[in-house]
């Protein structure tokens, strides 16, 4: 197992996304293994401004600290490096 802070499946897929607030972040994907190994976040986020999201500015409940309101926040990943092997920490775990 990847013990990476960043490290997750790679996936393109954008449903909804302007619904939920999102970071972005750069790092290499791994095809070898099919992890993204995240370098850095950019510092860039993007609010969905939804009232019923804790993570918004919009959040109607702003004083409440046990509201029942989803906290979202999705990852924007750009891959900087596209790697056809396997993540040096990947490679070394037995089959």
């Amino acid at each position: 197992m990847c013990h990476h802070e960043m490290c997750g499946i790679f996936l393109i897929v954008r449903i909804d996304a302007d619904k939920f607030s999102s970071i972005d972040s750069v790092g290499d994907y791994h095809r070898g293994c099919g992890h993204f190994h995240g370098r850095y976040y950019t510092g860039d986020v993007n609010d969905c401004n939804s009232q019923r999201c804790k993570t918004s500015k919009t959040h109607m409940h702003k004083t409440a600290s046990n509201c029942g309101c989803p906290s979202v926040i999705t990852e924007n990943r750009r891959v900087q490096n596209l790697y056809q092997t396997k993540h040096p920490d990947c490679q070394q775990q037995p089959r």
